[in-house]
């Protein structure tokens, strides 16, 4: 399958350029924010050559995970299909382009403004005074990008809801219910999530967002992309557990309460598997509960966090 194909197959699979209502290039993944998430096909999605997998972010918006050679090319054949500019997630810049074009790059936590918001501001600016520059049109587009923020703010929770929960999960975790059964049981990896989602609703987390891979870079990517957007980390680094000095750099950059979950009793197992460098940035461990480890961990680090704040 070509770029291109692969490109057409995401938006089709998002629900088509109708359902999309912006997107932004950030490491590895596309982000995709739509007007209506029940038009998303995850299946479709993951089926797609190329896809590692994808994770929902926040209400509206949805992560599709390449690998790094492919990532970029995809989302330009994505862009040109869905007839929107590129947004990369870098330092805030707009630089004029042919025509009056404006290239926009929003800085990590910012919300990605729709590449159809730029005409607008464009249009409404040019109404108001015929004579405008770009940089007047700059300062409406970022009065927008403003407003967009503090939407994106509130419908996520932050000051005044819960406080928001990432679950991350190593590799072959979602082999659960088919891998060595005797070790960790034959609960599968869906119904992991739904006691991860439920319990997290019960303590009071407005977001709880799961995130499994078989890839320690995309790993480390998640964890370096929770800052200033989650409260607390839950992992599952699997076999990264006594292998990844990144993931333990990850999260200690992040400074981020975190607690480390296996399913399995690791210590009892083989010497290697007793050694856990994520261990020291965490502020607990929990093993041998197989899949209710997580509710456990849940209910701790929403303890945790309750306590912080008072």
């Amino acid at each position: 399958m070509s770029v291109q194909d692969v490109a057409q197959s995401v938006l089709e699979s998002i629900g088509g350029k109708s359902n999309l209502l912006s997107s932004m290039l950030c490491m590895t993944r596309l982000r995709l924010n739509v007007a209506d998430p029940s038009l998303i096909d995850r299946e479709d999605l993951n089926d797609i050559p190329g896809v590692l997998g994808c994770v929902g972010r926040g209400s509206n918006g949805i992560e599709v995970v390449f690998g790094p050679n492919l990532v970029a090319s995809v989302y330009q054949a994505f862009c040109e299909r869905a007839g929107t500019m590129p947004a990369v997630e870098g330092t805030l810049s707009v630089a004029g382009g042919g025509e009056g074009k404006l290239s926009v790059h929003l800085s990590p936590g910012s919300s990605s403004v729709p590449p159809r918001a730029i005409s607008a501001a464009r249009t409404e600016q040019t109404a108001s005074d015929p004579g405008s520059s770009e940089m007047d049109v700059l300062t409406r587009l970022l009065q927008m990008g403003e407003a967009a923020e503090e939407e994106r703010l509130e419908g996520e929770g932050k000051g005044g809801g819960g406080p928001r929960l990432l679950v991350l999960n190593g590799p072959n975790i979602n082999m659960l219910g088919v891998r060595e059964p005797e070790l960790y049981g034959r609960a599968d990896f869906a119904a992991l999530l739904e006691v991860c989602r439920s319990c997290a609703a019960e303590e009071g987390f407005s977001d709880c967002v799961c995130y499994q891979s078989n890839h320690e870079g995309d790993l480390v990517d998640q964890i370096q992309d929770a800052y200033q957007n989650f409260d607390g980390i839950i992992i599952n680094p699997a076999a990264y557990t006594h292998t990844s000095i990144a993931l333990l750099d990850a999260l200690k950059a992040v400074s981020i309460p975190a607690i480390e979950v296996h399913i399995s009793k690791v210590d009892e197992r083989e010497e290697f598997r007793k050694v856990s460098y994520v261990r020291k940035a965490c502020f607990e461990t929990i093993s041998g509960l197989g899949i209710k480890g997580y509710a456990m961990a849940i209910r701790d680090m929403a303890s945790h966090l309750r306590r912080e704040e008072g």
